[in-house]
Parts: C-alpha cells; sequence; structure tokens
C-alpha cells in the first residue's frame, strides 16, 4: 500500500471534498450573499451601532463559526433577535459604541459557557409557544421601528412606545422621497417571488434596485453617508463591578436568544441535510464567533438570513460560510463608496419584509383553534416584548408555560390513576362465605400512573386517601410506575403513614421498581415500613390479601 492509500484509508470518508461540494458551497454561498449583505447592513442600523458594525459582524462571526461550528448548511450572520436586543443596550445600557461591543463580547463568553456546560440541548424544551410569541412579537417590533426610517426620520432608539411618540413629528416632517422609495421597494420585496428568486435574491434586487432609484431619481432620500473604515476597540476598561453586573441582564438575553435562534435553524437545517448537530459544539462556536466580533466592533450574529438559501443552493460545508464573509469583506474593501449612497429607506424596506416573515402567522391565523393555554402563552409574551422588556417575558412566559404544562400533565397522570374496590368474591372466589352480602369490599386497589410529579401529586392525595380510610387492606400497585419525583414522593410517603396510622388497616405496595425504590429509600419514607408489606408482583400481593382476609373470618 503506497502513501496515498494509505492517508485515503485514514481519512474518514465525510472528510471528503469533490468538486462538486466545491460547486454547491460556492454557488450557494454567492446566493446567500446576496441576501447576507443588504440584511448586514440593515441589521446594523436597526442595532444603533451602524451599517458597518453590520457588516463587520457579518465577516467575524461567518468566518469564525462557519470553522468551528458543525451544522451542515449553516451561514453565520447578525440576527434580527440580537439586532433588536443590542438596539436596546445601546439605548439603556451602554454610554459608547466601545461599550456596547464589550457586552457583545460578554454574550459571546456566556454562549461558550453554556457550550460547555452542555446546555445547549435545552434550549429545545423551551415551549415553542414562547418563542412563537418572542419572534411574532419581534417582527412587529421592527415594522414599527422600521416606520421612522420609511418616513424619512433618523432611525429611532427603545421600544414600541418611544417609537409611537416619535412618529408624529416624523409624519410632520414626511420625505416624500423616502416615503415614495419605501413603497417601491416594499412592493419588490413582496413581488419577487417564485422562479424570479433563482435569478437573484430578492433582498439583493431590492437593494440594486433601491440604490438606483435614489441615486437617479429620489434624491431627496436620506442615505448612510460615510461608512467608518475604522475598526473600534473593546472599551476594557469600562468592564468595571457596576458595569459588568448592569449588564447581565442584556448580556444573557443576547446568548440566550442568538443561541435559540440558531438551535432551531439547525433542528430544520438537519431535516434539509439528512444530517445532525451537535448544539454543545455549534453554542461554542458561536460563542468564539460573537466574540471576534465584538473586538472588531461587529454586531454579534447568529443563524445568518441566507442559511436556507445556501442549503437549498446546495451549501453544505463552512466553505459555503466563508465564501459570504469573503463576498461581504470584498465590498468593503472596494464597494464603500457606493455603500454610502444606499438610502436608509430601502433597507428599511428589506427589514420590514423581513420582520413580516419572522412573524408565525400559521400560529396567529389558528389561535382561536389552538388550546387556550398555548394561546394565551403566545399573546403574553408578545405583548410584554412589545410593551414591557424581554427579561419580564422571558421570566413570565416561562413561569405561565411551565404552570399550565403542569396542568396539562397533571390531568393526563391523574387519568391514568386508577383506584377501585376488591369485592371479596373476587378475592376469595370459592372461599367467599358472606352471602347475606355479595357486594363486600374490605381491601381496595389503588394502580399508580407510570409517572407520578408535583403536577399530579395533589390530586393523587385526594383521590387515595378516601381509599385508605374505606378499607381494610389496600394495594399500592407501583409495577407500572417508572419515575417518581421528589414531592410526590413526599406526597405518598404521607399517604404511607396515614395507612400505618390506621392500625387496624394495612397495605401493601406491589412491584415497587427500582428507580421508584430509589427515590423513596433515598428520602427515607418507607424506612418504618415492615419487609412483609412490600410484594414482588400483583399476584403476590393478592396472595397476602387472601390470607388477610381469611384470617380475619
Amino acid at each position: 500500500m503506497d502513501i496515498r492509500q494509505r492517508l485515503s484509508a485514514a481519512i474518514p470518508r465525510q472528510f471528503n471534498y469533490s468538486f462538486a461540494d466545491l460547486r454547491g458551497d460556492f454557488f450557494g454561498g454567492l446566493t446567500a450573499s446576496g441576501i447576507a449583505l443588504p440584511v448586514a447592513m440593515g441589521y446594523g442600523v436597526l442595532s444603533g451601532l451602524g451599517p458597518a458594525a453590520g457588516l463587520y459582524g457579518a465577516i467575524a462571526v461567518g468566518i469564525f463559526a462557519s470553522i468551528l461550528g458543525g451544522v451542515r448548511g449553516m451561514v453565520y450572520g447578525p440576527q434580527i433577535v440580537i439586532a433588536l436586543t443590542m438596539s436596546v443596550v445601546v439605548a439603556e445600557y451602554a454610554d459608547s459604541i466601545e461599550q456596547a461591543a464589550t457586552i457583545g463580547i460578554l454574550a459571546g463568553l456566556m454562549q461558550i459557557l453554556f457550550g460547555l456546560l452542555k446546555i445547549g440541548r435545552y434550549v429545545f424544551y423551551i415551549p415553542f409557544s414562547l418563542t412563537s410569541g418572542f419572534f411574532t412579537a419581534f417582527g412587529f417590533l421592527i415594522i414599527i421601528k422600521q416606520s421612522l426610517l420609511a418616513f424619512g426620520a433618523p432611525p429611532g432608539v427603545g421600544g414600541v412606545i418611544t417609537t409611537f411618540k416619535a412618529l408624529p413629528e416624523a409624519i410632520g416632517d414626511l420625505n416624500i422621497h423616502a416615503v415614495t422609495l419605501t413603497v417601491i421597494c416594499l412592493a419588490l420585496g413582496v413581488l419577487w417571488r417564485g422562479r424570479l428568486l433563482r435569478i437573484c435574491p430578492a433582498p439583493f434586487v431590492v437593494l440594486a434596485v433601491g440604490l438606483l432609484i435614489g441615486v437617479l431619481w429620489l434624491k431627496n432620500a436620506p442615505t448612510l453617508g460615510e461608512i467608518p473604515t475604522g475598526v473600534p476597540t473593546p472599551d476594557l476598561s469600562a468592564i468595571s463591578l457596576d458595569f459588568f453586573l448592569n449588564s447581565v441582564q442584556p448580556v444573557f438575553i443576547m446568548a440566550l436568544l442568538g443561541s435559540v435562534a440558531t438551535l432551531i435553524t439547525a433542528l430544520r437545517l438537519d431535516v434539509i441535510t439528512g444530517s445532525q448537530h451537535r448544539p454543545n459544539r455549534e453554542m461554542v462556536a458561536q460563542g468564539i464567533g460573537n466574540i471576534a466580533a465584538g473586538s472588531f466592533g461587529g454586531l454579534p450574529g447568529s443563524a445568518g438570513q441566507g442559511t436556507f438559501a445556501n442549503a437549498f443552493s446546495g451549501g453544505r460545508s463552512p466553505v459555503a460560510g466563508l465564501t459570504v464573509a469573503l463576498f461581504i469583506l470584498l465590498v468593503i474593501l472596494v464597494l464603500a463608496p457606493v455603500a454610502e449612497r444606499i438610502p436608509f429607506a430601502v433597507l428599511a424596506a428589506i427589514i420590514m419584509v423581513n420582520g413580516w416573515n419572522i412573524i408565525d402567522w400559521r400560529f396567529v391565523t389558528h389561535v382561536h383553534r389552538v388550546s387556550k393555554s398555548y394561546a394565551f402563552v403566545m399573546l403574553l409574551t408578545c405583548a410584554l416584548v412589545l410593551f414591557v422588556d424581554l427579561v419580564a417575558a422571558i421570566v413570565i412566559g416561562l413561569v405561565v408555560a411551565g404552570l399550565l404544562a403542569a396542568r396539562r400533565v397533571e390531568n393526563l397522570e391523574v387519568r391514568e390513576l386508577v383506584s377501585v374496590p376488591l369485592l371479596d368474591q373476587a378475592v376469595l372466589g370459592e372461599d367467599f362465605k358472606d352471602e347475606d352480602d355479595p357486594f363486600q369490599a374490605r381491601s381496595g386497589l389503588v394502580v399508580f400512573p407510570e409517572r407520578v410529579t408535583v403536577a399530579s401529586g395533589r390530586e393523587v392525595s385526594r383521590i387515595v386517601r378516601p381509599d385508605i380510610r374505606g378499607h381494610q387492606i389496600v394495594v399500592f400497585d407501583m409495577s407500572h410506575t417508572v419515575y417518581v419525583d421528589d414531592s410526590a414522593a413526599m406526597i405518598i410517603g404521607e399517604l404511607v403513614q396515614i395507612a400505618m396510622a390506621q392500625r387496624s388497616r394495612t397495605f401493601i405496595i406491589a412491584g415497587l421498581t427500582d428507580s421508584v425504590s430509589n427515590t423513596l429509600h433515598s428520602m427515607g419514607l418507607l424506612d418504618n415500613v415492615p419487609k412483609e408489606n412490600f410484594a414482588a408482583d400483583m399476584e403476590e400481593a393478592m396472595q397476602i390479601v387472601r390470607s388477610m382476609l381469611r384470617a380475619q373470618e
């Protein structure tokens, strides 16, 4: 075997890279670039850091996250939820662009921590109704905030209420060129569908046409102006104790929402590409990318807007993400003077269309048909994001979703609980002699569900207590129970104590599984229960019941 054959045998097949792979990555990355370029500038403006920050972020996150991440078909760049979060940071938490960049770096560090603690997979446990409410609120928020640029006013900072307060003045100083350009670009973005998308991505078409119209016709629409060529550096002197404590909240929100956006996208990509991503590795890779973005004054990022365009065009490896980053870098180096003449209204139209698309219209249009609990969580989260703040939306949304989920779990678990009397005639068979009372039932049976948790513990107690008081012998059939949480274990322990306190009555625990036994014994809840009160299965338990009933005759 020569050296070439040895190397071929040593390299796993998944590392083979053919010309067909390169072609798919190149054209996929090129297609994604047409979306990522205008979106990066628009998100930079939306964040309050400026268009250059969006471009720097697309390059930094695109390079590092593409190389270190493991999601096939993913391209990285500024993300809508992070841009909105950064706009709050610029308005309320940072006194300078350098401080805002530092907060972006801290968010990257927190994402690395998420990955190292291996909690990336737990992001999937966030209820869909909560994420639907978030993204729907972000969609409406983006459209509302971009309306200022559409009217020709300067970009606004703050939330919905602040934007509404600024609207009367913006309408009073209406720039008809900006409004006209916004309407044209919105129409073009909406109508550029179907086969036209095979020619060129809609955002890039809107950007090119809007720029041309702004230069040749609607010249009074405000433009981006000079794009800074210098690269801001993080303000490390700003990391005082007060700054750190004040920034914990936006840092956590930025890291969490960026992670959620990436992993939700990764799940959909797994279906398209037939692969399986590694969430914890992805958190670390994205965190490193965001640290790099903040270090260069860029906007932190997540799954980029061109991801699905890349995947459907054949892009699969990190080469596609690198193609996007290098394309944007080329634009900065060569076409910066042209980019400075882009009207704000053009970017506003592009971002408005994106905002419209991220609204969960399927959920919104069916909100009257879904369960009330799902609808309530979604609408509550949406309202909190729009009119209160992101932290309240996360905390209250999770609490309410958890409580409503617990209520549903309670119904499911209690539905599986069986509590029935056992007729002496059925238990003793031919040995039953009391013909005057054929329905005598001195014993009862309680069949516990597969899971008993805090959600159903109260109802289990309410149902089982009368059985303990109403029968001389009670059989607890736990042969099907595989999980009992701490709260439910305490309730079962209390039921055992009640049964033991009835001296004239007794109980039998049948089929206790190892997992449940370990939970109950670890908490000392069965320490005082005699060994003869345990049965290996229901057959042994019924033999014990027969002997007890015969002894009482």
